[in-house]
This record gives C-alpha cells, sequence and structure tokens, in this order.
C-alpha cells in the first residue's frame, strides 16, 4: 500500500509532537528514539526513515520555532530601528520562541549548527542557518554596508550568535538578563566593526 504524502505528514507532526513532549516531561539527554517512537505509535525503523538522528529530530522543532520567531522579527520591525537595533530585535525574537526548549537547545544546536558541522548533517539545521543568515545579510545590506564580503560579515555575525545562544541556554540569572547585557555588547561590537569596516 502506498502511503500519501498527507499521511507522511501527518507522521512526522506526530513523531516531533511526542518528541516535543517526552524532551520535556523525560529530558532531552534521557529520552531515546525507541520512546520516540513508542509514543508516535510507529516502529523505531519508520521513525528513521522520517528523521535520520534525535539530535535531526531536536533541531526540527527548533528550527519551527526559530522560523516563526523570523516572522515575529518583521512584524515587529517599524523600519526605523538602527543596524544594532534591528539585529537586536531579530535576535530577541528568535530567543522568546526558543524559551520552552531553553534545557536542549545547547546540545542540540551545538551538534547541528556549529561552525565545525558538516552540511549533511542535519538538513534542518544547515538550512536555518542560511534562512538566518540571508537575514542577516539583508539587514546588513538595508543599512548600506553592503561593501563587506558577505563571507567575513556572516561568519563574525555567526560566533557571536552561537555565543549567545550558548550562554543564554544556561543562564540562570532572573529574566535571563545576563544574556541581555551579553547581546547588547556583543551586537555593539559586530556593528562597530562592521562600521568602521566600511569607512
Amino acid at each position: 500500500m502506498r502511503i500519501t504524502q498527507k499521511a507522511k505528514e501527518k507522521t512526522a507532526k506526530n513523531i516531533l509532537r511526542a518528541a516535543e513532549q517526552l524532551f520535556t516531561d523525560v529530558g532531552y539527554k534521557d529520552t531515546t528514539t525507541r520512546q520516540i517512537a513508542q509514543k508516535a505509535g510507529i516502529a523505531t525503523g519508520t521513525l528513521f526513515n522520517y528523521f535520520p538522528s534525535k539530535e535531526a529530530l531536536a533541531m526540527s522543532l527548533l528550527a519551527e520555532e526559530i522560523q516563526q520567531g523570523r516572522g515575529d522579527y518583521l512584524k515587529r520591525r517599524s523600519g526605523d530601528e538602527d543596524f544594532g537595533e534591528d539585529l537586536f530585535l531579530l535576535i530577541s525574537s528568535e530567543l522568546r520562541r526558543l524559551k520552552p526548549y531553553r534545557n536542549f537547545v545547547g546540545p542540540v544546536l551545538e551538534s547541528t549548527m556549529s561552525l565545525f558541522s558538516k552540511e549533511s548533517s542535519c538538513p534542518a539545521g544547515e538550512s536555518t542557518r542560511s534562512e538566518h543568515l540571508q537575514m542577516v545579510r539583508d539587514i546588513i545590506h538595508a543599512h548600506g554596508f553592503s561593501k563587506i564580503p558577505d563571507y567575513i560579515s556572516t561568519t563574525l555575525y555567526w560566533s557571536l550568535y552561537l555565543g549567545i545562544l550558548a550562554f543564554w541556554s544556561t543562564d540562570e540569572s532572573r529574566n535571563q538578563e545576563e544574556t541581555l547585557a551579553l547581546m547588547d555588547y556583543s551586537i555593539n561590537v559586530f556593528t562597530q566593526t562592521i562600521s568602521n569596516s566600511a569607512l
């Protein structure tokens, strides 16, 4: 019997929802792919037809939220923001969406979106990185800094961005105030570097 595209999409959604619940209830580290498959009502082997690993599955969950965060950014953006405010709004919009998953953001992003991860290791991680960096390139160009080669600006930015995510994922300060301070400082360093390089 041939499985329809609609049925495949429904199974993928069931897997994601099962994983989300288990990651919340049991913890990311202690959740197994067998438990996820069982909760989704499928065989473990079937799960791997949809997601090659637990990391890829978790990254797919995070990718959904990051994409929603980018949508929030576009809705909130007035167009009057300066360069730093624009970047701050983008990052903070994504962090708001990722907040329910803070307990496993670190290990997932480390293995799927780091500077060292291979493109083929996690398609969801690679597409999320590409889409985020395209938005950053658009912001850089919108603020008149198009003379700087993209590989320079995006490499500098991505290093700072991953550092912010890594710190935020374990930040125990009240309302993650230390993360906000780090974001302010990092974005200021980045915007000053780009601005000075454009002179």
